[in-house]
């Protein structure tokens, strides 16, 4: 099959979203808990004998917004976004919620699709997204961005007056980013968990149908055409894969834009109704013209310590320092901080020690202002002699990663930070780490700060006796290897356990030998057990 290839300009220059007649049908016009909620359907799409009816529900708690948002629902399990609308509407938003799963809610109401556009349908299926051929426009996500495209028109009828932001979560984000570069009526861009996977290429190595869907819709090609400010977040703990993703398609945007990341604490595998709090708060600030202030964090080396400096605009109420030695692989880089210290002119400062051996310093700044937002600067891949700068400045909630865990990011196992793991007390008041699935840390230590240490000591609570495991990453001729310790423990008390190098084994039996080049510890045994008072001696 010949596929047409098509630039994102092309593929939407023949479409009009005002052209059409919407064929408005109110289904209910209510008010609830001081809010008007309207529920209608209308025409998204009529083509050649085919046709698309969306369902849209609107909510306001002021008679005529100025601003509003329209919130993409590509499937039933992003309905947990809606959690945080409520604050919206306190600030004065008008929140348009739209259907394209076509799947039913409780009450029978979901956007219908007639045949020809099944394929768009969650309701017959899981829509392949990926489908760019005979050409782009036969995608899912292309089918789904022009009916928020058309409901965008409906809430401009609605509310004429407001200023139009597009929010889209998961496969709802490329929908939010298409709409933003195609609609000029857009203000704003939010796009919350973008999964900004490659299209996959079949086994005969046909890689027309991906390179269609990379160069015509998706993210990346979207994001150079985007003209409104675009604020992107994602959740991991790591700082790559779905990190680099997203400043992947970050990178695209132009520099004239204002932009913002949200990365989630490191302990944290998901976005929740805290993080949305701050999206929401950056998108009110949006909205009503504030940009987001820019931090520049500088560095020099003086009398064998490092100092930091930070400045910026706006009026930041304090300052912290994050910094990170030696440590060339970011998922196991143990991150420091350090209050920084405020300068009469607005600017901030802090010290880090340098020892002999250290060959770099990872370092950013991170300024709290007021309205209960964080933002932090350009990140420094610092060579103790000489700066360089990381691509692009960053917006983030919290890393708190200082005492050194966070939780395996795996589809099987996570840690909510500040939910299912904390640092509290065990059942005979002793605290210590505690939670459920994997925990791990960064560094364990940094080459060159500790002496040789005869044995790892750990205390472990159990509320049953039995056996844990102990396991550190070690790097070996490049490669990282894993060594376990397996430990028993008494029931309902502190047991010490003092393990040497040689406990730890490879799953082949090898022992270990010594001390050097370790990234991390991973504990894989945490349900009803506590952490507490590791020491190398």
């Amino acid at each position: 099959m010949a596929i047409k290839f098509l630039t994102p300009v092309q593929l939407w220059q023949d479409f009009d979203p005002l052209a059409a007649p919407l064929d408005i049908s109110i289904e209910y016009n209510t008010e609830t808990a001081g809010a008007r909620v309207k529920g209608a359907y209308f025409t998204a799409v009529a083509e050649d004998g085919e046709s698309v009816r969306a369902f849209a529900e609107v909510k306001s708690a002021v008679a005529a917004p100025k601003k509003a948002i329209l919130c993409v629902m590509n499937s039933g399990d992003q309905a947990a976004y809606a959690e945080g609308f409520d604050e919206l509407l306190k600030r004065g938003f008008a929140v348009m919620t739209l259907d394209v799963s076509g799947v039913p809610d409780e009450f029978g109401r979901a956007t219908h699709y007639s045949d020809g556009y099944a394929y768009a349908s969650f309701a017959a299926g899981v829509p392949d997204r990926f489908l760019a051929a005979p050409s782009a426009k036969n995608s899912p996500v292309y089918l789904w961005a022009k009916i928020a495209r058309r409901a965008i028109t409906l809430l401009d009828y609605f509310y004429p007056k407001a200023k139009v932001a597009v929010m889209g979560a998961k496969t709802a984000a490329d929908v939010a980013w298409q709409v933003a570069a195609s609609d000029s009526r857009v203000s704003a861009l939010v796009a919350l968990l973008g999964d900004y996977s490659e299209p996959p290429v079949p086994e005969d190595g046909d890689s027309s149908n991906a390179d269609s869907y990379v160069m015509s819709i998706s993210a990346k090609s979207a994001a150079r055409l985007v003209k409104c400010p675009c604020l992107l977040a994602t959740a991991s703990n790591l700082h790559g894969g779905d990190v680099e993703k997203l400043n992947e398609v970050a990178s695209q945007i132009p520099a004239s834009n204002d932009f913002a990341l949200v990365i989630t604490p490191r302990l944290n595998a998901q976005i929740d109704a805290d993080d949305l709090l701050a999206t929401y708060k950056w998108l009110d600030r949006t909205m009503k013209g504030e940009d987001s202030p820019q931090l520049a964090l500088t560095s020099l080396l003086e009398d064998g310590a490092l100092s930091f400096s930070l400045a910026g605009e706006g009026k930041a109420q304090s300052a912290t320092l994050h910094f990170s030695y030696n440590h060339t692989r970011p998922e196991y880089r143990h991150w420091h901080e350090v209050p920084m210290k405020k300068h009469e002119d607005g600017s901030f400062s802090a010290t880090v020690p340098v020892w002999e051996g250290d060959r770099e310093i990872y370092a950013y700044a991170t300024a709290a202002f007021s309205g209960g937002l964080t933002f932090a600067s350009r990140a420094l891949d610092t060579l103790v002699t000489s700066p360089v700068p990381y691509r692009m400045s960053q917006f983030l909630l919290d890393t708190e990663s200082d005492h050194g865990f966070y939780a395996d990011n795996s589809a099987e196992t996570f840690v909510a930070f500040k939910k299912d793991f904390s640092v509290s007390a065990s059942p005979d008041g002793v605290p210590g780490f505690c939670g459920k699935g994997v925990l791990r840390t960064n560094i364990l230590s940094e080459r060159g700060r500790y002496e040789p240490a005869a044995a790892l000591h750990i205390s472990v609570y159990s509320a049953e006796e039995g056996e844990v495991r102990v396991v550190l990453v070690k790097e070996e001729e490049g490669v990282l290897v894993d060594y376990a310790a397996t430990c028993y423990v008494e029931a309902e008390e502190w047991t010490r356990l003092s393990l040497k190098t040689d406990d730890f084994k490879t799953a082949e039996l090898i022992p270990m030998k010594d001390w050097d080049d370790l990234y991390g510890i991973i504990l894989p045994d945490t349900v009803d057990k506590y952490y507490n008072n590791f020491l190398w001696m």
